[in-house]
């Protein structure tokens, strides 16, 4: 994480000497098709046994990346418009064995954890740097999120557990973000975005500048 926020901070360094002429302007529309990862539960390793319960066979649910598209319409040179949209499906799944000495029982449970969260965010960006090939922007969004969990416990021979939550407690979405867009063409390039809240803190993807 800590080479990527380096390797992030040197592109904007060796860009911002560079303000040669503006190629992202008024009237453009930038599409960014992205992915994002490092999920917090991307993090974890393999569980161990915490004295009571040994628990094994740990796993991801929604696999380690979310994804979105954004479009944004360039209302100045420098500022633009636009909405956010991203899906991110989270979540984890493992087996555990677990013993009560007091009550002299125990028994074998799956714990099967499941997030699905999609946000739709109107977005404002203010676009600091722009050269020949580089757009460098920081960004606010806000707008709704959507959330559904789901948590399944089941034991052999035993009634399963579960439970749900349709809807998200606070259904408010909000990021702040700061990116880049480099571009190989005119109009054809990639992004990178780190940011906190609304999606992944790190996002990358093509840019599309129409």
């Amino acid at each position: 994480m800590k080479k990527i926020f380096m390797l992030f901070g040197a592109t904007l360094a060796l860009t911002t000497a560079s303000f040669a002429q503006t190629e992202t302007e008024q009237g453009n529309i930038i599409i960014d098709p992205y992915v994002g990862t490092l999920q917090s539960n991307i993090l974890r390793s393999e569980p161990t046994s915490d004295g009571t319960r040994n628990i094994s066979n740990w796993k991801l649910n929604g696999g380690q990346f979310g994804y979105g598209i954004r479009a944004e319409y360039m209302i100045a040179d420098n500022f633009g418009l636009g909405i956010d949209f991203n899906y991110v499906k989270s979540g984890s799944n493992y087996d555990y064995n677990y013993s009560d000495t007091a009550t002299n029982t125990s028994g074998t449970f799956n714990y099967d954890y499941t997030s699905v969260r999609i946000r739709t965010m109107l977005r404002m960006n203010y676009h600091f740097v722009q050269s020949d090939n580089v757009d460098a922007y920081t960004g606010f969004a806000v707008g709704h999120k959507y959330a559904k969990r789901t948590i399944d416990i089941t034991e052999p021979g035993v009634e399963d557990f579960g439970a749900e939550q349709d809807g998200a407690l606070i259904p408010v979405s909000v990021r702040l973000a700061l990116g880049t867009r480099i571009y190989f063409t005119d109009n054809i390039g990639m992004m990178i975005e780190i940011g906190a809240g609304g999606g992944t803190p790190l996002q990358v993807g093509l840019s599309v500048k129409l």
